[in-house]
């Protein structure tokens, strides 16, 4: 792709007015959406499906779900935050949010301020960085997240 056509589509996946500084001189494989693995596809319906009482991911092959303070990453289908929260004892999202838990939603950590009361704890952060490492997703993705703070 030449260089002016790869700049229209970088325009197109981040527009201007939400295009920041650091974003843009952030490396394009970073500022890309993630693609679910094969693995992913594959584990898809296993690894999102609730049970009562809800059991941890440890294949760490979730693309949408809540990851505890102790690390604990659990796994649900896109749109079925809510269903899990209510399976791990939440009556809402902002509840468990303020409970130190953190959302994984399309593959995208919501780590942010506004998303979050309190910092990720250090087993987040680990189970976060294995997450990454265990799908071989770019490093510069990892980075860009890790740069919110």
């Amino acid at each position: 792709m030449d260089r002016h056509r790869e700049q229209q589509w970088i325009e197109f996946l981040l527009p201007e007015e939400r295009v920041t500084p650091a974003i843009a001189e952030t490396p394009y494989t970073a500022r890309r959406a993630l693609e679910p693995t094969e693995r992913m596809r594959q584990a898809k319906a296993f690894v999102e499906e609730i049970t009562s009482p809800p059991s941890p991911d440890d294949s760490l092959l979730a693309t949408n779900g809540w990851l505890c303070p102790e690390g604990r990453l659990y796994a649900c289908a896109w749109q079925k935050h809510d269903d899990l929260t209510l399976a791990l004892g939440y009556r809402h999202q902002s509840e468990i949010e303020e409970a130190g838990f953190c959302k994984l939603s399309r593959l995208e950590w919501l780590v942010e301020p506004r998303y979050r009361t309190t910092p990720l704890t250090e087993a987040q952060w680990k189970t976060i960085s294995n997450w990454y490492e265990r799908n071989g997703f770019p490093d510069e993705h990892y980075l860009r997240l890790t740069s919110k703070f």
